[in-house]
């Protein structure tokens, strides 16, 4: 006598099969499908299972699948009783069962079945391998080739949505799922089906979808993006969509990964606040304008140096409110203004303007004007600024004196020397101290006696525009006479970062001589001196301590030959 368990959903192939076992003298169990045959191998282990294909939930060649999957069930016989053997002949011969019986006349069956019994009973089972008992009587049917073939197509569209789907039973039970389920669960399908859906979630997030699919209007059960659910260490969505076939309710989980969307969100949202912190710890007042011209972002320094609160600037019109008119009081047209400028055309504006504070004062700044620029979109300019007020006094009074240099514009030597004893001075009231850059222009007589005076000349006023484009605006750039140059550096912010200084003014050279045009390469060595206000010391001393810096760099060029340097 055999434990026989029969799955079929047909009411009348089943009572037939379950009389002609009893008959024979078998114990049997049945199923109406292959998920309610799951539940029952959980407590009973047959002998043999008798199963159509064609069934609801999970159907005969799945279960077929998961029993062949699972160690303990090793031994258990599977016998495909099927009307579509003949119809999906190469699929069914992969399904790993003992033998095919063909669903045809029923007292052709039970010689059938009686033949598949003894052989299992005489250890011959074997010799029926990869057989379709029964098929002799019967013919394929075109139709059922059709739906076949129509199951298959949609069981690979199904296995290629990048959404994960899962379809169970109104208690929870797992039928169906497809291969983006299984990846987020983590599972393999012989282990997820039959399985309680809510098992697959911990504590507080099972109790809730619980609550959500027992509310009145399941149709609406939504885990949306505002509060997704943890599935498998994953933040994932879900949109539950209830169904029902002619015999079945269930509902099908539609269900999308998040993590990768909030990690970036969160890596965002960091680099965000990082370059809020930046921007509020700049010196430089900085404002962010939209194509219009209107602010859109304003960091502390600006604010502190116009007087106004942060709300009274973001959303309105940097002409109307900061810019709108000149220190004589003539106005600046909008249409005029080479500060909003760059966020319409997409050019780079540099040079001084008038700012008005709240109080209705006004102050000069030199501004830097750079447009954003995204897939070649113009989104608007930032803009930074400084007060220039007290340097602007001092150029007065320099060029009063005549201590600027008449071919770059620069200060000349008296101007610089005048300017660097008083910023000296303010470095030790304020414990603060000074960068000093020496800079030798290499070449200038092969230039001279090569190319002609006129373009040493031109060579001078080129190096001079490199090195105030390439420095800040509060620094201040001198020609000390010839060819050589200094820059006194008066931010705090540059103490320390004496190699990103010079690896700027690099970049900036090497940017230069890609131009083809040229007829000389630009080379510049460089020293660097530093004035610390605990251990002072005299611009001259300052300045012999960078010319020495700057002489071993010129001396390491020459050793290396390096282009540019000639001899």
């Amino acid at each position: 006598m055999k434990t026989i368990l029969v799955v079929d959903n047909h009411p009348v192939v089943l009572k037939l099969l379950v009389e002609f076992l009893k008959r024979q003298g078998h114990g049997v169990i049945t199923a109406e499908d292959g998920l309610a045959a799951l539940e029952i191998l959980k407590k009973v282990k047959p002998d043999i299972i008798f199963t159509d294909l064609i069934m609801p939930n999970i159907n005969g060649e799945k279960l077929c699948q998961v029993i062949r999957s699972r160690p303990e069930l090793k031994n258990l016989h599977i016998i495909i009783y099927s009307a579509t053997v003949l119809e999906d002949e190469t699929n069914i011969l992969r399904l790993g069962a003992d033998v095919c019986i063909a669903k045809g006349p029923f007292k052709n069956t039970e010689e059938h079945i009686t033949r598949v019994i003894e052989h299992i009973d005489n250890g011959t089972i074997h010799e029926l391998k990869g057989k379709i008992l029964g098929g002799e009587d019967l013919y394929k049917r075109h139709v059922t080739s059709e739906l076949l073939f129509s199951k298959r197509h949609y069981e690979v569209i199904f296995n290629s949505m990048p959404e994960g789907v899962v379809e169970f039973t109104l208690d929870g039970k797992i039928f169906h799922v497809n291969a983006a389920a299984l990846a987020l669960c983590g599972l393999r399908e012989e282990h997820l089906l039959a399985s309680s859906f809510f098992d697959l979630f911990s504590g507080e997030d099972r109790e809730r979808l619980r609550a959500l699919l027992h509310t009145p209007d399941p149709s609406t059960a939504i885990i949306d993006e505002t509060a997704p659910i943890l599935l498998n260490g994953k933040m994932v969505t879900i949109h539950f969509l209830p169904s029902n076939d002619d015999a079945h309710a269930f509902v099908i989980a539609i269900m999308r990964d998040l993590t990768d969307k909030i990690t970036t969100a969160r890596e965002l949202e960091m680099l965000r606040r990082q370059q809020e912190r930046i921007l509020n710890a700049v010196g430089e007042g900085i404002f962010g304008l939209n194509p219009g011209g209107h602010i859109t972002f304003v960091n502390p320094a600006a604010l502190t140096m116009l007087g106004y609160e942060h709300h009274e600037l973001v959303g309105s019109s940097l002409q109307e409110i900061v810019h709108g008119c000149k220190p004589e009081g003539d106005s600046c047209p909008e249409n005029e203004c080479p500060i909003c400028a760059a966020g319409q055309d997409g050019i780079v504006r540099k040079g001084t303007e008038t700012f008005w504070r709240k109080n209705g004062s006004s102050f000069p700044v030199r501004y830097t004007s750079t447009p954003i620029q995204e897939d070649y979109e113009i989104l608007g300019s930032v803009v930074a600024f400084a007060d220039i007020t007290e340097r602007k006094k001092m150029e007065e009074k320099l060029r009063e004196s005549a201590m600027t240099d008449e071919l770059t514009t620069l200060f000349n030597r008296r101007g610089f020397m005048t300017l660097a004893d008083k910023l000296i001075k303010i470095s030790v009231r304020d414990k603060t101290d000074l960068l000093l850059v020496y800079v030798d222009f290499d070449n200038m007589k092969w230039i001279n006696d090569t190319l002609g005076h006129s373009v040493g000349d031109q060579a001078l006023v080129e190096a001079a525009t490199l090195l105030q484009d390439t420095f800040r605006l509060a620094d201040i750039v001198a020609r000390l006479g010839g060819d050589e140059f200094v820059i006194l550096c008066t931010d705090n912010s540059a103490l320390g970062n004496e190699e990103t200084i010079l690896n700027r003014l690099s970049e900036s050279i090497e940017q230069t001589n890609r131009l083809a045009s040229r007829q000389y390469p630009l080379s510049l060595s460089v020293g660097v001196g530093r004035y610390e206000h605990m251990s002072p010391c005299s611009i001259d001393e300052l300045l012999r301590r960078a010319d020495l810096a700057m002489y071993e760099n010129k001396e390491e060029k020459k050793s290396r030959h390096q282009d540019g340097y000639r001899i």
